[in-house]
């Protein structure tokens, strides 16, 4: 078998292994455009977003496609956070990071911890919520991504502003707003850090802090960010309660009701609800506070008690058993795994790498060895051209030995001495020399590439180099008016073309020439 055919049969092999994972390959894309879609929605529409998340999660476990299990559980861990159910996002974030720390996802794993500070925060877990944070944070500056620290950054603030460090939560925000704008990071993510930097200046300056804070609707409104729009909306009815505004109050905090109820915001609800309840108090209406009040203590139960804190602290044992569990079972058959993909991928790379070289210094030999043979025939025929013209002259009769050559031999003598008729005009090509010929263009390309293997073209320029090597060594004229005077009138591609044909460029050809002699 040749070489050749040693590549086919490879190139189809490569062909059938490409085939087998195709409609693998078609369904793991059809996931990734489900997570697309299920991130478009995360600030708009968080129960459309956990339903592409929830379809992309089922079509991936189904492929047991590792990333997009792990990358749709996050999604749900975040829409889960948002509309408080901080048990159900700890769960989702806990799955991807497992998977994320098996499969070495480090972006995945950032995500996954910066979901569980989000919910360990609202759990007033804050010893656990800032070793997330900072686990989420090291994981994001490793691997540069922006986005991912613009939203650490901004959940550091908010765990510190918690923690009674406003001037730290201050510098946090900063960073956050910073490092999104340096690194164009989507505006949709800035009006949530606008509003918490407002929040920072509120007890001293409420007229400054209510700048940011419109400021920061007027951001989610025009970016189409619902959640945080609702979240701001309610901040801004409770600024207006802290002033006595209670008309205003009520207005704004009736707004963001409505925008929390059709988002499924719980957090926000509770917020306007208590708000609700001290404006009514303060405009004297008792019972209608009082039925604020219970709706408050409805949704305050439903974000935390002591069933579902409970429900978590186990969640988190199981979660830690089970990832020993996973590390000891799999480890030595993902180490053998691993080897044997590795083994057969390098094997296959070196020995593409192998026939790639073989088949370039096969070619570059052939293509040696009929340009020496083209060179030698020119030789020939030039010297034979010269021998009978001076005979000729001598005589004047014409020589027989013309009857000895062949008709391809007379028709490449031919060729040559109209190319060197020719040679200084660099419009000559291939069309001049057919017709001076009398050749069709096609005939005289298949008879000149039947006789020396190579087409008319490369025929006239291997007469143009030889004659300028000729030329440089008797030392007629400078290098560049050679170059024109065999017919190119760039010189730079003059070079090039006198380098690939010689080896060496025209300026030192002449060493060149005298250093092989010598060593001849």
């Amino acid at each position: 078998m040749n070489w050749r055919c040693f590549v086919a049969a490879f190139a189809l092999l490569l062909v059938v292994i490409s085939t087998a994972f195709a409609y693998q390959k078609g369904d793991t894309l059809e996931v990734q455009q489900l997570i697309q879609t299920s991130k478009r929605f995360q600030w708009t529409d968080p129960d459309q977003s956990l339903r592409y998340a929830d379809e992309a999660l089922r079509l991936a476990r189904e492929l047991n496609y590792k990333n997009g299990i792990a990358v749709a559980n996050t999604l749900k861990g975040f829409c889960f956070w948002t509309f408080g159910d901080n048990e159900l996002a700890i769960e989702s974030a806990m799955t991807a990071l497992d998977i994320a720390q098996q499969e070495k996802f480090p972006r995945i794993e950032a995500e996954g911890y910066y979901i569980l500070a989000r919910g360990y925060m609202d759990l007033a877990e804050r010893i656990k919520a800032r070793e997330a944070i900072e686990h989420a944070e090291a994981l994001a500056q490793e691997g540069n991504d922006w986005e991912q620290l613009c939203s650490i950054y901004n959940l550091k603030g908010v765990i510190l502003f918690i923690d009674h460090k406003p001037d730290s939560a201050l510098f946090f925000y900063n960073k956050a707003l910073e490092t999104g704008k340096a690194h164009a990071v989507d505006s949709i993510n800035f009006p949530r850090i606008i509003s918490n930097i407002g929040e920072i200046y509120a007890p001293e300056n409420a007229k400054l802090a209510m700048t940011y804070y419109q400021k920061a609707l007027a951001l989610a409104k025009k970016t189409g960010n619902k959640i945080t729009e609702a979240s701001i909306t309610g901040i801004i009815g409770m600024a207006y309660l802290h002033t006595q505004d209670l008309k205003n109050a009520e207005l704004t905090l009736q707004s963001a009701l409505r925008l929390a109820r059709q988002l499924g915001l719980r957090r926000v609800i509770r917020q306007a609800y208590s708000g609700l309840v001290d404006v009514r108090l303060r405009q004297g209406k008792g019972d209608e506070a009082v039925v604020y009040l219970r709706k408050y203590y409805a949704v305050r139960d439903s974000l935390l008690n002591t069933a579902k804190i409970r429900q978590i602290v186990e969640l988190e044992t199981k979660h830690d058993l089970q990832l020993k569990e996973q590390r000891i079972q799999t480890l030595a058959a993902e180490k053998q795994v691993a080897t044997l993909w590795r083994n057969i991928l390098f094997g296959a790379l070196i020995l593409i790498i192998l026939l790639s070289i073989a088949g370039y210094v096969l070619q570059r030999y052939r293509y040696r060895k009929n340009r020496e043979l083209l060179d030698l025939e020119i030789d020939y025929l030039t010297r034979q051209y010269k021998e009978t013209e001076d005979k000729f002259k001598a005589t004047l009769i014409p020589e027989s030995s013309e009857k000895l050559e062949s008709h391809d031999q007379k028709l490449l003598k031919q060729a040559i001495l109209v190319v060197e008729q020719n040679i200084n005009d660099p419009l000559f090509g291939v069309e001049k020399m057919a017709s001076e010929m009398n050749m069709s263009r096609a005939s005289l390309h298949r008879k000149i590439k039947s006789i020396t293997g190579f087409p008319p073209s490369e025929l006239i320029r291997s007469i143009r180099l030889r004659t300028a090597a000729k030329l440089i060594l008797n030392k007629v004229d400078s290098v560049s008016q050679i170059a024109i005077r065999v017919g190119f009138n760039d010189y730079s591609h003059f070079s090039k073309s006198f380098k690939k044909h010689f080896g060496v460029a025209p300026t030192s050809y002449e060493e060149a020439a005298a250093t092989q002699a010598v060593e001849a």
